[in-house]
């Protein structure tokens, strides 16, 4: 396991970026796992190091056989410190500082930070901690670790997708659409409002041209598979199936994209470390057996400009752009650059 983003908020937000041992409060800097962390600390920067109450490993400082595994890397068991004092009570196995005495510890430091807020900078900081907690549920409902591996089957020739992760991307647009988000995060708050957009479209096409093929899998739909030979009835049926490939791609493209952008803007707005060492989302593209290909896709700055942008044009504007193409040539746009299709269709509203 690993300290979430969550966590690591609520572990320096509390402790005010500071070593919480009794009279020290040294200042300290986030310690990213990364590289430009590394260089931070060989330049005599402070790094806060995210000392466990109860220690992971059997026969670490303070261990505890019975306690929840799963909340080992929670803000409940973290204490925030400087790496002096973090040795310090890990010394002997930690015999010198039980788990009671830490909680102790770390209770009386964030008191002292809390009293020194103001009403309106405890009140921002609370609803700063709920935020972050909200895009904790919407990553794990959005699946963003299996994004690559989803944008995989999607984007083969003949585009595919798990029952699980089909039935998961219905029950997160359902969630995007409820969802109340605080209006002190402006950018933030638009930018879901986009993502709403781009998976109602996307899960609206996905309804309609995809058939359960088995248990476990849905396929696109190939009409023009299933008929006697027709040359008329088989070009027609072809170039349906072209566009709705097609508007798949755009889709998912702009599904990466919306994604992206709630990152940035999360970023911008609720935590400046958001995702810092995981960084953005990528979009997998290829045959899936003889080309593979990773992209970074974002929106451009023309697309987010305006007071309240909504960069995303809407499924019937793609449908149309799409159609236009592929009445005169059904393989009109094989072989094109994703990315730059999707940059065609907007320039063409």
């Amino acid at each position: 396991m690993s300290i979430n983003a969550l966590n690591r908020k609520l572990l320096w937000g509390r402790a005010g970026n500071r070593c919480a041992f009794p009279e020290c409060s040294q200042t300290l800097t986030e310690d990213l796992g990364t590289e430009d962390s590394e260089v931070l600390a060989t330049v005599g920067v402070v790094m806060g190091e995210e000392a466990h109450i109860r220690s992971a490993r059997p026969g670490g400082p303070r261990h505890d056989g019975e306690y929840d595994e799963g909340k080992l890397d929670s803000y409940r068991n973290l204490l925030l410190l400087c790496p002096t004092h973090h040795t310090l009570i890990d010394k002997n196995s930690g015999a010198g500082f039980s788990v009671a005495k830490l909680e102790e510890i770390k209770a009386s430091h964030e008191r002292l930070v809390t009293d020194s807020l103001s009403v309106r900078e405890e009140s921002q900081r609370e609803l700063s901690e709920r935020m972050a907690a909200l895009l904790l549920v919407w990553e794990q409902k959005m699946q963003l670790d299996q994004w690559e591996n989803v944008t995989a089957q999607l984007n083969q020739p003949i585009p595919l997708l798990g029952d699980a992760s089909y039935s998961q991307m219905v029950q997160a647009g359902a969630w995007i659409l409820k969802m109340r988000w605080p209006n002190q995060f402006p950018r933030t708050e638009q930018a879901f409002r986009n993502l709403h957009h781009v998976m109602a479209d996307l899960l609206n096409h996905l309804q309609g041209c995809m058939d359960l093929e088995s248990e476990f899998f849905w396929r696109l739909r190939r009409n023009y598979k299933n008929i006697d030979w027709d040359p008329d009835a088989y070009e027609t049926l072809f170039a349906e199936f072209q566009v709705e490939r097609f508007l798949l791609y755009v889709l998912v493209i702009e599904a990466t994209k919306a994604i992206n952008w709630v990152i940035a803007e999360a970023a911008r707005e609720v935590d400046k470390f958001y995702r810092f060492d995981q960084g953005l989302i990528l979009m997998r593209d290829g045959d899936g057996v003889f080309k593979s290909w990773m992209l970074r896709l974002e929106y451009e700055a023309e697309e987010l400009s305006g007071e309240t942008p909504s960069p995303h044009p809407g499924k019937d504007v793609i449908v149309d752009f799409l159609e236009e193409g592929i009445s005169r040539n059904a393989h009109h746009f094989e072989g094109h650059n994703l990315a730059a299709l999707v940059r065609e269709a907007k320039k063409a509203l």
